[in-house]
């Protein structure tokens, strides 16, 4: 039976997803001052798939489900991925951790798009308001003085981001379960490897190694056990898990101020409530057959 203990429990753990997924961002923002974003994704691809294959071994005492069933589907799954985290490490070398944060929920309007422009989805009447509401909240995001292209094309990477990630969830919708989730896991990242590998120094790299640039993939993995743990449950509905999101632009404002200063202006303030408006009436009003304004996006990376 499910009990309020239960409830209580599963809203714990979707919280301490999206704070973990809040303290990547400002680790990662650190690491950028230390490191190159090849780096970065280096590491934490490495790492993440290390971490995914110990748990397969713990948890079932072999490797067996994140052996590559279908090569078509994982390798699109890991050419998207490899396009979002090149793009939102490049946004996050030039936003604050609170305009990254807020920016990431437009992922709703992002994918609501594409849904409708490539599995046909039949959009409901609340979505069209909803997505002219997220883009004028990205617009005032911006701020944007065109001229002045160091400011303008970071936001340009944030978006492209959020294109790429809003890309592989649909390639994962469509997979459906012909794939293992362990595997789609396990080798999204696999490109990244590969690529980040081919650029870097490794040698220089393991010569300035430190915890802080392990713990990024830490706290990815850790918060993606977290929210999968939750959506998984399954008298919780989706709905309900995602609207928890919001906290994590809680934790980005804290973070920002604490660490770098830095404090929105009355202007950012009015495109986080457009946005966060948007991406309510997304996930609130559009019609349950559509999951997209439903799932998670906010684990982009």
């Amino acid at each position: 039976m499910f009990t309020i203990s239960n409830r209580g429990s599963i809203t714990g753990r979707t919280l301490l997803g999206y704070f973990l997924l809040a303290s990547n961002i400002a680790v990662e923002k650190w690491l950028l001052e230390s490191y190159n974003l090849y780096e970065i994704n280096f590491t934490t691809a490495a790492l993440f798939m290390i971490l995914t294959a110990l748990q397969e071994l713990l948890k079932r005492g072999s490797l067996q489900r994140i052996k590559p069933i279908s090569w078509k589907i994982l390798l699109l799954i890991s050419l998207f991925t490899l396009g979002a985290w090149h793009c939102f490490l490049s946004a996050l070398s030039g936003l604050s951790v609170f305009e990254f944060g807020a920016m990431s929920l437009l992922s709703p309007v992002v994918m609501a798009v594409l849904a409708m422009l490539i599995l046909r989805e039949k959009p409901s009447h609340w979505i069209w308001p909803a997505i002219g509401l997220g883009m004028a909240g990205g617009w005032l995001m911006m701020q944007v003085e065109w001229q002045d292209f160091s400011s303008g094309h970071h936001h340009a990477f944030m978006l492209g981001a959020l294109l790429f990630s809003s890309l592989r969830w649909i390639t994962v919708k469509y997979a459906g379960e012909s794939v293992p989730a362990s595997a789609m896991i396990f080798w999204e990242p696999v490109l990244v490897l590969l690529a980040m590998g081919s650029i870097i120094d490794l040698d220089s790299l393991w010569n300035k190694m430190t915890p802080m640039l392990f713990s990024s993939a830490v706290l990815l993995f850790l918060s993606r056990q977290c929210l999968v743990r939750s959506y998984q449950t399954p008298v919780t509905s989706a709905t309900s898990i995602s609207a928890l999101i919001y906290t994590k632009l809680g934790w980005t404002l804290l973070f920002g101020y604490l660490f770098w200063g830095s404090f929105p202006e009355p202007l950012e303030w009015l495109g986080v409530l457009l946005i966060v408006i948007s991406s309510w009436i997304i996930v609130f009003r559009t019609s349950p057959s559509s999951k997209f304004g439903s799932m998670d996006q906010s684990n982009n990376k």
